[in-house]
């Protein structure tokens, strides 16, 4: 097939009737991101209505045997929710390891081909009008784009969807590719252009077109550093890059397309906005940092506001983002560098005036930092701490909502988990709940890492919990011989163990790797009628594991609730 476009040359009326098909195209383009987000809410709308209309009926069909309830479950409605319950969770799985999801591919390809219509339509066998229109479309999308990366509390989409960071990011990575490849095939054509039309050597002297492959080259080395092999390279390279690229890309497209300057304009507002309403969510305070004996581990005990703890004591699992002042880097020319780290952690104990932070000192600026100040005993560093954030104040009521609770922790993803579990004790306790509704799985490399929690025992006697499984996946020997070797996909240690010793914390699950799908099953067997909810924190094969297990009861038309608590990717 022919192509279809060529060079046409225009009347001014002409180009004027093409420059407002141009911007009405890129506010279709704009404006179409609110489709999604209704649909988003009325569905939820719709979900809220059903359980209402359930709820009515909870008090003789609640009986999971009853015959009204096995009614309910064979009708035409029982069979519908089966299928949308294992829909939503085949929609949730990778398409490949470091893939993303499914859902994500779907939604990212449909949302493409959205854009690449409306980037044609209506161009007839204009070459410039179609070159024109890829970058005004994909132009328009960077407010959405920059929206999506929000870290501030404040950030619309987290409000509207009631999700975190973390769980939009990966969006944010999606949609900055279907940008980049749009951007891409602009520059290319009009480059094509220049070169079919014998002006190549000419153009590239015009300052706009010398701003526009500057801000392309810029777009190329932040796509690349985006990629899941540099990012597990080297992190710091990719965040770094992010910041400074994301910050000076802006200007420069302001300069180099005149008209889309609204655009433009609309994402350089929500990036200094966040950037404002951050600074506003930090207070600097001085940490207690110590050591953890025998670990790599980290413990930072950080005063907190009283007009701010209360955020803090709402939900547990949350998390704040820490970066190191100028006053605590360890050198002038380092405070450049950790001016633009900040790094997640998960808050693992709440006080009625502090926090508690458990981190692993892996190799980074920031843990390198923490490690040296932690070295100085009398010293009491000044310390940022931005936040809380996360979802777990957004949860369902885990124990009103679900029969059964899973949690399951791999080394430090504890200070998730445990707090989520000594929030249930507690409620359940007060609530004459049965602790068997309740079970905890933590698997660690040996029993020291878990002497944090001991500081906590008298609220979290996790030690002498019969549904309190804990693994150790070393001993204290052996762990102190390799403790310096990190896993190259940072899981946790599976090492066998040939002489187990005595530990200070009692390894009651066993010693090596817990047997998921053991435990998984012995949840899921106790009733074939009741709701699960799992959460899970820490490496992503033990994570994808589990995942792995819960999704063959999912097939089999069980109701359950999954939350896998992740940063980064």
């Amino acid at each position: 097939m022919a192509w279809p476009y060529h060079f046409v040359d225009l009347t001014p009326e002409q180009k004027v009737e093409r420059r407002v098909l141009l911007d009405r195209y890129g506010v279709y383009a704009q404006l179409s991101a609110l489709v999604p987000i209704l649909a988003f809410q009325l569905y939820r709308l719709a979900s809220w209505v059903y359980s209402e209309r359930q709820r009515a009926k909870i008090a003789y069909s609640a009986i999971p045997s009853s015959p009204k309830a096995k009614d309910a479950r064979n009708s035409r409605m029982g069979a519908f929710l089966r299928q949308w319950r294992w829909a939503m969770w085949w929609l949730g799985g990778d398409v490949a390891e470091g893939w993303g999801t499914r859902g994500r591919w779907i939604a990212g390809a449909t949302w493409t081909v959205w854009l690449l219509f409306l980037s044609f339509h209506k161009t007839g066998d204009d070459y410039l009008h179609v070159t024109k229109r890829f970058g005004e479309v994909a132009l328009s999308q960077f407010p959405l784009h920059y929206m999506l990366a929000l870290k501030s509390r404040y950030s619309p989409l987290a409000l509207i969807f009631q999700s975190s960071h973390e769980e939009l990011n990966p969006w944010h990575r999606t949609l900055g590719r279907i940008i980049y490849g749009m951007i891409l095939l602009h520059a290319t054509w009009y480059l094509n252009f220049f070169f079919q039309s014998g002006i190549l050597a000419s153009r590239l002297t015009v300052p706009i077109i010398i701003i526009g492959l500057t801000a392309l080259s810029m777009m190329t080395v932040l796509a690349t550093s985006s990629l899941e092999v540099v990012r597990r390279w080297n992190y710091r390279v990719f965040f770094v890059l992010h910041v400074v690229i994301g910050s000076t890309l802006l200007p420069l497209l302001w300069f180099h397309a005149s008209a889309l300057r609204w655009y433009v304009t609309e994402a350089l507002l929500v990036f200094i906005l966040d950037l404002v309403f951050r600074k506003m969510d930090t207070i600097t305070d001085y940490a207690r940092i110590s050591k953890v004996p025998q670990t790599k581990l980290l413990k930072l005990k950080v005063p907190i506001p009283s007009s701010k703890i209360g955020r803090f004591q709402a939900a547990p699992g949350q998390h704040v983002y820490l970066s190191i002042p100028s006053e605590s880097a360890p050198s002038a020319s380092s405070m450049a560098l950790h001016s633009m780290l900040f790094n997640p952690f998960t808050v693992a104990d709440v006080s009625e005036t502090s926090i508690t932070l458990v981190l692993r000192a892996l190799h980074g600026p920031t843990s390198k930092t923490l490690v040296h100040l932690a070295e100085l005993s009398k010293a009491r560093p000044p310390i940022n701490i931005e936040g809380p954030y996360g979802t777990s104040k957004k949860f369902p009521s885990l124990l009103t909502d679900y029969d059964r609770v899973l949690l399951v922790a791999g080394g430090v993803g504890a200070t998730f988990v445990i707090p989520i579990y000594n929030s249930l004790r507690e409620q359940m306790e007060a609530e004459s709940v049965s602790p068997d509704r309740l079970k905890l799985v933590w698997s660690m490399r040996s029993s020291t890492e878990a002497s944090w929690v001991m500081d906590l025992d008298e609220r979290s006697p996790i030690s002498k919990d019969e549904h309190a499984q804990i693994f150790a996946t070393k001993n204290t020997t052996y762990d102190r011989q390799t403790d310096d070797v990190q896993p190259a996909d940072g899981s946790v240690e599976l090492d066998d163990l040939r002489s187990p010793r005595q530990q200070t914390l009692p390894i009651n699950g066993g010693y090596g790797r817990p047997d998921l799908a053991a435990i998984v099953d012995a949840v899921f067997m106790q009733g074939s009628e009741e709701k699960v909810a799992v959460l899970v924190c820490g490496p992503v094969e033990m994570a994808r594991e589990l995942r792995g297990h819960v999704g063959r009861w999912v097939e089999q038309g069980r109701n359950v609730w999954w939350h896998n608590e992740a940063f980064g990717w």
